[in-house]
């Protein structure tokens, strides 16, 4: 099976790291595409600030996740600053937890509002709290289906538990509904897609092509495949995900170069597709990607009734941008 290729922020960070010239921030949205700002928070450490590291001799770093609740609270995952910030709906400050470390990657949020946070190259775990920091599960990332913490890319908190995607290829279950370590580690090719039995995979299929698949269950063959042309080269596969309508979200970071070469980048933009259960396009948003060498493992989220949210990044700090079904 074919797995996802680039999807993740890393990418991101070491594109922007290498270009020489950056001319121009993406496309601006067209008409009836212009996003809600939900959240808008400076850079700092004070309350309802958001920290970022200016590293010289590694790569510089921002909030690196963020997850939505269903009443609309933002919870943004600020590791330099040692923890998770919540706002509230209306993009208020409201609380803010110590959790200890600077090295947490991942974040989702469990269906009774937990926690979940991933430490992909440190401790290498995978830790749950409550809403109120109490600890509630703690298992290490490495074993059965994870051979190596830097290897895993995604983390998804479903009813049956805690699923870690393994080099875009496969999602293997580490912890179970009451956030216990599995008797086994079930393995699923894929990704989630959606809070079904729905799973997908994406890569790139040429440099301006992407080519996805949907699958049922446990089913080993595709109940439906297509592929995606885009009028620019495709640097990587940002985002895949479903909604509870069926519908599915591919989000794909494109960028033209100057053919005089010198990794100056004449434009980019990300563009999100939502497509039907039969993969046929019904929407299309464009939008601008974050702006400074900032890394960041999570920057697009879909939530059960299609609302998408993004976390960007610029010179005077953090927004969350917000676009209804």
């Amino acid at each position: 099976m074919k797995g996802m290729r680039g999807m993740g922020g890393g990418c991101r960070a070491a594109m922007v790291l290498a270009a020489l010239v950056v001319i121009g921030l993406g496309t601006p949205p067209a008409a009836g595409q212009e996003p809600d700002v939900v959240v808008r928070a400076s850079w700092g450490s004070e309350p309802g600030q958001l920290g970022r590291r200016d590293a010289d001799e590694s790569a510089p770093e921002g909030p690196m996740s963020f997850t939505v609740a269903p009443g609309g609270d933002v919870w943004v995952l600020d590791q330099v600053n040692f923890r998770l910030v919540r706002f509230d709906a209306d993009g208020r400050f409201g609380e803010a937890i110590d959790v200890g470390s600077e090295t947490f990657q991942s974040l989702a949020l469990g269906a009774g509002g937990e926690l979940v946070l991933v430490d992909r190259l440190a401790a290498r775990t995978v830790r749950v709290l409550a809403s109120n920091g109490t600890w509630l599960g703690e298992v290490p990332l490495e074993g059965i289906g994870i051979p190596e913490g830097g290897g895993t890319t995604a983390v998804f908190a479903r009813d049956d538990g805690v699923w870690i995607e393994y080099d875009h290829r496969r999602a293997v279950r580490v912890l179970d509904a009451q956030w216990r370590d599995p008797f086994y580690r079930r393995e699923l090719p894929g990704r989630p897609v959606g809070p079904g039995a729905v799973r997908g995979v994406a890569w790139r299929e040429g440099p301006a092509v992407v080519g996805l698949q949907l699958f049922d269950g446990a089913a080993e063959v595709p109940r439906s495949e297509t592929m995606l042309r885009f009028d620019e080269p495709v640097r990587r596969i940002v985002e895949l995900a479903g909604d509870a309508q069926g519908d599915v979200f591919l989000a794909v970071h494109v960028a033209t170069e100057d053919p005089e070469g010198g990794h100056a980048v004449l434009h980019e933009a990300f563009e999100v597709l939502v497509l039907d259960s039969a993969l046929v396009e019904r929407r299309r948003i464009v939008t601008a990607p974050s702006v400074g060498p900032w890394e960041q493992t999570k920057e697009l989220e879909v939530s059960g009734d299609g609302t998408i949210w993004q976390m960007a990044f610029d010179e005077d700090g953090v927004e969350v941008r917000r676009w209804r079904p």
